[in-house]
């Protein structure tokens, strides 16, 4: 009988020690803090990433296809944020879901950007010549229309 209760009485002090006490550090956060974390976390990256998408706008207009894709990743960057900003201020929104899909679009653009970087990089204008009329050809590889020739 002894030896039962010294058993119970070390596997209750061993439960009893292992479990520790709640601490206010484990509190749960308020939806204003998580709110913060996630601005904290996200908008700056957004910001320096929409600076770089406006840094592209001039050259990325030249050109037709860069036009078309700088427009179309505009017009989808403005959407995500948009809707970022949007959820974070409504009181109902799912804020673990927010802070996935900002994370996830973060990492898109990422990597999309820099690949219209490369694009807007390798657009080139040449001048060409037809006599006394000149035509300027903007291209990835510009060559010159039937009849001029490229100016050196």
């Amino acid at each position: 009988m002894k030896i039962r209760a010294s058993i119970f009485l070390t596997v209750t002090t061993l439960f009893l020690g292992s479990i520790s006490p709640a601490l206010a550090a484990d509190a749960i956060p308020t939806r204003a803090d998580q709110v913060a974390a996630i601005q904290s976390q996200y908008m700056s990256v957004f910001d320096s990433q929409f600076i770089r998408l406006n840094a592209l706008a001039k050259k990325a207009m030249t050109y037709g296809p860069t036009k078309a894709q700088y427009k179309s990743m505009l017009l989808d960057f403005n959407d995500v944020r948009r809707l970022i900003s949007d959820g974070l201020v409504s009181e109902v929104s799912d804020l673990d879901a927010l802070k996935a899909y900002a994370a996830e679009e973060t990492g898109e653009f990422a990597i999309s950007i820099p690949q219209l970087e490369q694009m807007v990089a390798s657009i080139k204008t040449i001048t060409c010549l037809k006599g006394k009329s000149s035509k300027k050809v903007t291209a990835i590889k510009p060559i010159c229309p039937k009849g001029y020739v490229k100016k050196k």
